[in-house]
């Protein structure tokens, strides 16, 4: 025989015996990793009671929330009172002193929005928060009945502060020539 010749045959029957040894050994893996389980973990359920609502507070106290959150460590200093000095009401809680530079803790959220308009048709509504967003504001859309006819409330927002909405407010107006109206959320 050809030496040539030899040197295919002998190559060939190499090549199938490396494929009858290591195909199966390929093949076994990926039957292997499809057929095992995969493990999900549930997050657990919040505890009982729990309300992601946020909740409105009234002026007075916004107002000396917003007073706290321009205030310096030295005014929180001055405007606390001592635990043994509290002021206890009839019932034993503790009463909020009259004072007003007395800092009041945090009961509750209040934000601010910019609303743009209330529109009857939801598409309508639908085409200014698109553009809205394209120009990068967070906007969204809050239906409501009114006298038994469906609106649409188009805000921009959240934002903590009355300022930041306020800021907010100029830019829409100087972006979009829109004069929106700043308000509390919710």
């Amino acid at each position: 025989m050809d030496p040539q010749l030899k040197q295919r045959v002998v190559g060939a029957a190499v090549l199938v015996a490396m494929g009858v040894l290591f195909i199966p050994i390929f093949l076994d893996q990926a039957q292997q990793e499809t057929t095992d389980p995969i493990v999900l973990t549930r997050e657990s359920d919040p505890p009982s009671g729990f309300n992601s609502r946020v909740v409105p507070i009234d002026d007075e106290q916004m107002e000396r929330v917003e007073r706290g959150i321009d205030a310096t460590a030295d005014d929180f200093v001055e405007s606390t009172v001592a635990p043994q000095e509290q002021p206890l009401s009839s019932d034993g809680q503790v009463r909020q002193p009259e004072s007003d530079s007395v800092i009041a803790p945090r009961t509750g959220v209040t934000a601010w929005v910019v609303q743009l308009g209330s529109f009857a048709s939801e598409k309508n509504a639908k085409g200014l928060i698109t553009k809205l967003k394209k120009m990068n504001y967070t906007a969204f859309i809050e239906p409501y009945q009114d006298h038994e006819k469906s609106a649409f409330r188009v805000r921009v927002g959240p934002e903590l502060t009355k300022q930041a909405a306020q800021k907010i407010r100029t830019a829409l107006a100087d972006d979009m020539a829109v004069d929106g109206i700043v308000m509390r959320y919710p």
